[in-house]
């Protein structure tokens, strides 16, 4: 008689053997030897099992010791402040910005403004105020800073964006408005921003002269027209002693070619010799030549001009 035994092999293979059993056996104890056999076959087939319900215990036993380290470690995490360098990595354009034309803001940093970064925060934006307190100044107390003013470069300030610049600039040059209140002229009637593009006077931050007007002479520069005329108040025209006689004849044509003609010693003199300082004013005869005529002449004709009647031509 032959019994077929499931043997379980290594590798998780299994096998059919056929087991003999001796002769004997079969008269006698059959029955026990086949159960010894039986149960010897089977024991290596429940090890597996049994390691496999010790494994997952183990398993289940750490991942449960893990979930309660990671537990108690979870209490001890802190949010972590950000620095000026964490800020250089995402935002380098604008950093790079502050660091070459940031003015006094360079000394407050990234995070002396901007206290929030979402998604921790959204309160990300701050208020001019808080630093620059309204009631310290007429300027502080403006709306819509940064309608002038980028934060990371508040004095490179361009102007061409605003509609109306005046009022904000006489906040902080009030001198300028009161010289335009006191000489009206065309220019008192424009928007600081018609002639001021950018805060400052560089180059290329504001019209110059010859943008707007034609030079008296062709060979005038914007410096020769500052000479005589200050942009705030154009029309009083002041000047010092280096003022050529041709700046002058680019004007009054007919003045100088009168005193050209003249050969008088007037002729020979610079015309801010006798109007010195100031456009218009004229300086008396008795400052250069006191009373050339006996005294009785002078009484009776106190007024040079009624026989000297041109200075530009004193043959007439």
């Amino acid at each position: 008689m032959k019994r077929v035994l499931p043997i379980l092999v290594f590798f998780g293979l299994v096998s059919m053997t056929t087991v003999p059993v001796p002769a004997a056996d079969q008269a006698t104890g059959a029955a026990p030897a086949a159960e010894a056999v039986t149960v010897q076959a089977a024991a290596p087939a429940e090890a597996p099992a049994a390691d496999q319900e010790t494994a997952n215990n183990r398993e289940a036993t750490d991942q449960s010791s893990g979930a309660g380290e990671t537990a108690e470690n979870s209490g001890d995490l802190q949010p972590v402040p950000l620095t000026d360098a964490d800020c250089v990595k995402c935002h380098f354009d604008i950093a790079s910005d502050l660091d070459a034309h940031g003015e006094a803001h360079q000394e407050v940093g990234c995070t002396g403004c901007h206290e929030e970064h979402p998604p921790a925060g959204t309160d990300t934006i701050p208020s001019c105020s808080n630093c620059h307190d309204p009631g310290e100044s007429d300027h502080f107390a403006l709306q819509g800073c940064t309608s002038c003013h980028n934060p990371h470069h508040p004095l490179n300030i361009t102007f061409t964006t605003v509609a109306e610049t005046k009022p904000a600039c006489l906040t902080c040059h009030p001198g300028k408005g009161e010289e335009m209140a006191a000489h009206p002229s065309a220019h008192a009637d424009q928007d600081c921003n018609s002639c001021h593009n950018q805060h400052g006077l560089g180059q290329g931050q504001y019209q110059t002269c010859l943008d707007c007007h034609e030079g008296h002479s062709s060979d005038m520069t914007i410096d020769d027209c500052l000479k005589c005329h200050k942009p705030h108040s154009p029309t009083d025209i002041t000047y010092g002693e280096d003022i050529p006689v041709a700046y002058c004849a680019s004007c009054h044509e007919d003045i100088s070619a009168t005193l050209a003609e003249s050969g008088s010693k007037h002729s020979e003199m610079s015309c801010v010799e006798c109007h010195d300082g100031r456009h218009g004013k004229i300086t008396p005869c008795v400052d250069c030549h006191d009373q050339p005529h006996d005294p009785y002449m002078h009484e009776k004709f106190p007024e040079c001009v009624t026989c000297h009647r041109d200075p530009h031509n004193l043959a007439r």
